[in-house]
């Protein structure tokens, strides 16, 4: 009982610390590219600016609605089945992968109902809209990881891990890394990490306003956002396996941050996008197409060297 109080700590510590540090440099960031100025501490850009962002939420009485419980709960949730480690896993299954992208769909689901409510009701066509959107983006990463599963045969997370200790699993399936982190790219230009997107909130359906509902939505854009750099790691680029003579969970860190970093750059040197049909196209002519190639290049390299022993 001690082992899991203390995994539960750590796990919430480190979610904690990765949002408050993934924040500051976004609002580093943000603050050089607008040449914003003010106190060096309290600024955008400076050290303590997430931390009194996170007193603006909590000092304004803003009443939860069912959705942002739900929102709050499974934004912690979701990180008790993904295993950091070895030893760092709070719930363990036998076929986690599913289960894990199972409750990753549905804190999307949540997000998007909450975002799609109004002052004056719930608004079911914008929800119908972006729920089908985000869920089309999803349909190239679950061809990609249909492939890893291949590949691996096997639908554990550790298990996966555990193959790539020679080869990385990004060397077996680069077009399939490519999918998965351009859909990650874009779900981050989506979910209003950096900078406010007007195709979900230009509607007039979400303000942007302080209390802790809004507080916890901001909470789940990140988890979002870090469960799918996390799950890259952990598919294509062998998780916590130790590199030459540096500790893997060092290296898990370093992996992290190197493509947030990247995310984030990416996202600063590209326009907003907020036309749902360009979306909708790049998603069709682009991702799901070579999704579905490279799951069918899988199936033939399986074929071949599984029953064949041709490669």
């Amino acid at each position: 009982m001690m082992i899991l109080f203390k995994n539960v700590i750590y796990l919430f510590l480190i979610l904690i610390i990765n949002i408050y540090v993934c924040s500051y440099f976004l609002n580093k960031l943000s603050s050089r590219a607008e040449l914003k100025r003010g106190f060096s501490v309290s600024r955008a850009g400076g050290l303590g600016y997430p931390a009194l962002k996170l007193f603006r939420y909590l000092a304004k009485n803003d009443k939860l609605n069912i959705w942002e419980i739900f929102i709050f709960f499974f934004s912690f949730f979701i990180w008790t089945i993904i295993p950091f480690s070895p030893t760092l896993i709070i719930i363990r299954f036998e076929n986690d992968l599913i289960i894990a992208l199972l409750f990753y769909m549905i804190l999307l689901f949540l997000i998007l109902m909450n975002v799609s409510r109004s002052r004056y009701g719930f608004v079911f066509k914008n929800a119908t809209k972006n729920i089908l959107m985000i869920y089309n983006f999803f349909m190239p990463v679950i061809f990609c990881i249909s492939g890893i599963v291949l590949i691996n045969r096997t639908l554990t997370l550790k298990e996966i891990v555990g193959f790539q200790y020679q080869y990385w699993n990004i060397v077996y399936q680069p077009l399939g890394f490519i999918v998965v982190f351009t859909s990650v790219f874009l779900l981050m230009k989506l979910f209003t990490i950096t900078r406010k997107s007007t195709l979900f909130l230009g509607q007039n359906i979400e303000k942007e306003s302080y209390g802790f509902g809004r507080l916890t939505v901001r909470i789940s854009y990140y988890s979002t956002l870090f469960f799918m750099i996390v799950m890259i790691i952990i598919l294509y680029l062998a998780g916590w396996q130790n590199l030459f003579f540096i500790n893997g969970n060092i290296i898990f860190g370093i992996k992290f941050y190197i493509i947030f970093f990247i995310l984030v750059l990416l996202d600063k040197a590209t326009p907003q996008l907020n036309d749902y049909n360009y979306l909708v196209s790049i998603n069709w002519r682009f991702l799901i197409p070579v999704a579905a190639a490279n799951f069918l290049f899988t199936i033939v390299f399986f074929i071949l060297r599984n029953i064949y022993g041709i490669i």
